[in-house]
């Protein structure tokens, strides 16, 4: 398990370091901002280029106050006061506190074609999913405020009457397609276990979030800085969802 932790954690930092991992709608936003660039004046630019930067003091301070008090338990008048702006600032750049915490939530989410460029189709879907799982938490622990959040806000969707945004829901339901579907091509070739695809990705979704909440709690780390207990927790993951011998990883 060692040598699949380091492989992926190596890749995936890589191409995070190039821009693969980043969120879609981050990605859009760069790629939208650098064609206006060229046409803007220099003294434009500047300006919108302060703006973005007052933005995303915001959404980082937001990241961090959300992730600490939760989500009723966090004013906008306290994100206001520790970015040293005033209210009124916040509401020149979201429409309310709900526009805030989803976009919050949502700026650091992994694209899916990210991952599937990660993590491609022709791996076996069990290392695969061990894969996903370290990415996962190599992303929470980059980002540690929005992994407990993120985290958290997924422990809450499994409970009933939890109103959750929008945006956040549908990311997580093409989250919830693309496992059920890796999970039903592993069945397909005998790498995985059998069962249905849907609730096996529910099961293993549950699963990951549950370890990410856990460990940005508990803050307890190697020499890497990883989680002290990931190794046991993947192999647990590839025992739980593979068909096959834990000792066929890597060979």
């Amino acid at each position: 398990m060692a040598k699949s932790r380091a492989g992926t954690n190596g890749r995936a930092k890589a191409d995070a370091d190039n821009g693969i991992a980043e969120p879609a709608a981050v990605a859009a936003r760069d790629g939208d901002a650098e064609s206006a660039s060229s046409v803007l004046s220099p003294r434009e630019l500047r300006r919108q280029q302060r703006i973005e930067m007052s933005r995303e003091q915001i959404l980082d301070t937001a990241e961090e106050i959300f992730a600490e008090r939760g989500y009723h338990n966090t004013g906008l008048k306290e994100v206001a006061s520790k970015c040293e702006f005033s209210v009124g600032s916040i509401y020149a750049f979201f429409d309310s506190k709900d526009d805030l915490y989803e976009q919050v939530l949502m700026r650091r989410s992994i694209a899916i074609e990210s991952i599937q460029g990660l993590i491609p189709d022709d791996v076996p879907a069990d290392e695969r999913l061990v894969g996903l799982a370290e990415i996962q938490i190599e992303h929470a622990l980059a980002h540690p405020a929005w992994g407990t959040l993120s985290a958290e806000i997924s422990r809450m969707a499994r409970s009933r009457g939890a109103v959750l945004p929008e945006a956040w829901i549908h990311y997580n339901q093409r989250v919830l397609t693309f496992l059920a579907e890796v999970i039903e091509r592993g069945q397909a070739d005998g790498t995985l276990r059998p069962g249905s695809p849907v609730a096996l990705a529910r099961l293993y979704f549950a699963v990951v979030t549950s370890f990410i909440l856990v460990t940005t709690v508990a803050k307890t780390t190697d020499e890497d800085g990883w989680p002290t207990d990931t190794e046991e927790f993947l192999e647990f993951v590839f025992d739980t969802f593979s068909a096959r011998p834990r000792h066929v990883i890597g060979g």
